[in-house]
């Protein structure tokens, strides 16, 4: 089962198409800061798209991507149902392996003193596709309830940007919609939008609807 969900994460997609589209020289001095979309320094509540208002059916998805006109770049969003609870998904989320090819990616995690939030996380990302290759970026997590309290929530939104990193990926940053539906199922709302090398918007899509099929095994 690994080897099928580790081939469909946006990080890891992130890191071939980089792979493939350049040489191992033009990695050096390729650092740069990215515009955010979000102000992580507190309690987000901001999602890049409109959450919907019903999820698809379960065993299906809503989905659209496209790019945008006037940013060129490219976006996605995914929903679905998830026959599990709300806080089981949560605790899935908040191991940054969940999603990543551990033979390939090394992630650095600390937790970020914050307050109005669940938990906030920065992670350094060091991916490795071939031996003399090496692709680091950083990227700053939080996660935040919108209804229901920490103990019960009904609604928890997590919400992720690339801070730094290979100048390869421009823009990056994403949400993560967990709502509750009953006791054992959730809707769930993926949306990221990336200007990065090599990446489409269907690339975009593939990705986040990898990470809802991830969360359904």
């Amino acid at each position: 089962m690994k080897s099928k969900r580790h081939s469909l994460h946006p990080l890891f997609y992130s890191a071939l198409f980089v792979f493939l589209g350049l040489s191992h020289s033009a990695f050096a001095g390729s650092d740069e800061a990215p515009s955010l979309c979000f102000d992580l320094s507190k309690k987000n509540t901001k999602l890049l798209y409109p959450a919907p208002t019903r999820f698809a059916e379960e065993g299906k998805e809503s989905k659209e991507f496209g790019t945008d006109e006037l940013t060129k770049r490219n976006w996605s969003h995914v929903d679905g149902v998830v026959k599990k609870p709300i806080m089981s998904l949560y605790q899935k989320l908040l191991d940054p392996m969940t999603t990543r090819n551990a033979k390939t990616t090394r992630v650095e995690m600390v937790e970020v003193p914050t307050t109005g939030t669940l938990k906030k996380e920065h992670l350094s990302i060091h991916v490795k596709p071939v031996f003399f290759i090496t692709v680091e970026w950083e990227e700053e997590w939080a996660y935040s309830v919108l209804e229901g309290s920490e103990a019960s929530p009904k609604s928890i939104l997590i919400s992720y940007q690339k801070t730094n990193g290979t100048s390869h990926i421009r823009h990056f940053c994403g949400n993560i919609l967990l709502k509750k539906l009953d006791d054992q199922s959730t809707g769930v709302f993926l949306v990221e939008n990336i200007d990065a090398d090599h990446r489409s918007a269907e690339d975009v899509y593939n990705g986040i609807l990898g990470t809802l099929r991830i969360l359904r095994e």
